[in-house]
């Protein structure tokens, strides 16, 4: 009987265990979706404040910029790779709807919402827009929606590719020489979006062969051999390198435009694993479980106080419109969900019901 009961709470111990691991698993996630949200957001409201005057360009900024850009959304493509592979789980008309229900449908939800605002307030916004342009997102995606629509393409065409028996090694050696192809500056026709998602497949791919073996063992069990002091070396070394690649222009060699934005991901994924498990800056966390919400709604606050402050109130002091945009653009998309939830109103994001953290 002891030798059973013993027994038995080891096996209930390693079920905590894994459960565990894999939530801190899910949480490393999460932050490094936080980060990335945090850099799509600094990065609008940058160009958004330089594209108004209310701030001139400078060395400075275009720093910035450049950094920031060098690894950002392809940090968002490897992220969104990772759980590929375990959706193709579901059967195959299950999989389609998933991606309809949390990509295609807020791409067009809020690309029809946003482009009807910039058009209602174009004599305030920096891009005008007429009614012809807005039926155009069928085919050619408007502003920040162009990452949901070319996503949602290399998705599908990776699940389709995957029931032909591609395994996810064969699809990121297809995808590295789509990109040569991207390199080779090689015609494939008149749709852009086909141009966007040759640049961008190598990263979903590299998400999906790393993602096949995360239910085995965390990204970065190595924690447990390294001490803090070296992973944070590491991530503050990649980015230092992307900060010296960025000064010496390596990030505009479309050669090695790859190279460099696989730094910024490896560095932000090792400062993820550093955030989770040492719980440290929980806010992070949150930003990355609601980064969708922040992604398609955070222009549309970004602007409107771009639009008070300069017009209604006359400040154009840079370091308030930066701080006041980058704090808008992220906490009015969370309130913004908040109330949605409170109304039940939870199909303004997506179709597929979740609850906010």
């Amino acid at each position: 009987m002891v030798r059973e009961a013993s027994s038995r709470e080891l096996a209930s111990s390693q079920v905590d265990s894994e459960k565990q691991r894999k939530q801190k698993r899910l949480l490393w996630v999460d932050y490094a979706k936080g980060i990335g949200i945090f850099l799509v957001v600094v990065g609008h409201v940058i160009r958004g404040l330089i594209n108004s005057s209310i701030i001139p360009n400078s060395p400075t900024l275009e720093f910035i910029d450049r950094w920031i850009y060098a690894f950002h959304m392809p940090l968002f493509f490897f992220l969104s790779g990772l759980f590929v592979q375990r959706s193709l789980s579901k059967p195959f008309k299950k999989f389609i709807l998933d991606k309809i229900y949390v990509i295609a449908y807020p791409y067009f939800v809020w690309s029809i919402f946003q482009s009807t605002l910039q058009l209602i307030a174009s004599n305030y916004t920096n891009n005008s827009l007429s009614l012809t342009d807005i039926w155009k997102i069928v085919y050619q995606p408007q502003m920040q929606f162009w990452f949901l629509y070319t996503l949602f393409v290399i998705v599908l065409l990776y699940g389709v590719l995957y029931k032909l028996k591609i395994t996810p090694a064969v699809f990121f050696a297809i995808s590295v020489a789509v990109y040569c192809l991207h390199v080779l500056d090689v015609s494939f026709g008149p749709w852009g979006i086909l141009y966007l998602a040759r640049r961008y497949a190598l990263y979903v791919a590299l998400g999906i062969i790393i993602g096949k073996y995360i239910g085995h063992y965390d990204l970065l069990a190595a924690k447990n051999r390294l001490s803090h002091l070296v992973l944070w070396s590491i991530a503050l070394g990649g980015y230092l390198a992307l900060g010296i690649a960025t000064n010496f222009r390596i990030t505009e060699n479309i050669v090695t435009v790859p190279l460099v934005a696989i730094v910024g991901i490896f560095a932000s994924v090792v400062l993820a694993n550093i955030l989770a498990n040492l719980n440290l800056l929980p806010f992070l966390s949150r930003w990355g479980t609601l980064s969708l919400e922040i992604f398609v709604a955070h222009s549309i606050f970004a602007s409107v106080l771009r639009i008070v402050l300069s017009k209604g109130f006359g400040v154009n002091e840079p370091i308030v419109h930066i701080l006041l945009g980058v704090l808008i653009s992220i906490y009015g998309p969370i309130a913004l969900t908040d109330i949605c939830q409170k109304l039940n109103l939870q199909y303004l994001f997506t179709l597929r019901q979740h609850k906010v953290k």
